[in-house]
């Protein structure tokens, strides 16, 4: 009798402490997305102006912002924020519109995920398997000076993984 107590408390502790490790390491993911509002406002390239960074250690192999890729994790959330750099970014409002995307997973509940201000958050869907999602930030840059508003796109990835 002891000895099935002694497994079965063992068997407690590995489940336990795999559990605990997956969700100590597995976290939520925030994307910073930085852009040089009046250069692509103006009509340079988006993708030369923007700069992606997260707090997962995402990378692009070339330095462009299209190639960056992100590590996020099933049941966990992704965090987007833009931020104006350059002169004269005091001049424009920026704000996500939405993000559409597609892949070789099912990994969020709406396509596309909404977004409407400087700010947006998704879920990634509780049973993804590891898979390969290519998105598209699509955002809003209107000028102060003549009020007119111009719509950019840059498209990023996401590796959605279940062993972090």
């Amino acid at each position: 009798m002891k000895k099935n107590n002694f497994l079965f408390t063992l068997l407690i502790l590995m489940f336990l402490g795999s559990t605990s490790a997956f969700s100590q390491r597995a976290k939520d993911i925030t994307i910073d997305f930085k852009i040089n509002v009046e250069a692509i406002f103006n009509g340079e390239s988006v993708d030369d102006n923007s700069q992606l960074s997260d707090n997962n250690n995402g990378r692009s192999s070339n330095g462009k912002a299209s190639d960056f890729e992100s590590e996020a994790y099933p049941s966990k959330f992704i965090n987007w924020e833009i931020f104006e750099t350059g002169p004269n970014r005091g001049d424009y409002q920026v704000k996500f519109l939405d993000f559409p995307w597609s892949g070789d997973v099912e990994a969020f509940a709406q396509n596309p995920i909404p977004g409407g201000g400087r700010k947006a958050k998704v879920k990634i869907e509780d049973n993804t398997p590891d898979g390969s999602v290519k998105y598209t930030i699509r955002f809003e840059i209107k000028s102060d000076a003549t009020g007119e508003t111009r719509t950019f796109a840059l498209d990023p990835k996401i590796r959605i993984t279940t062993a972090p």
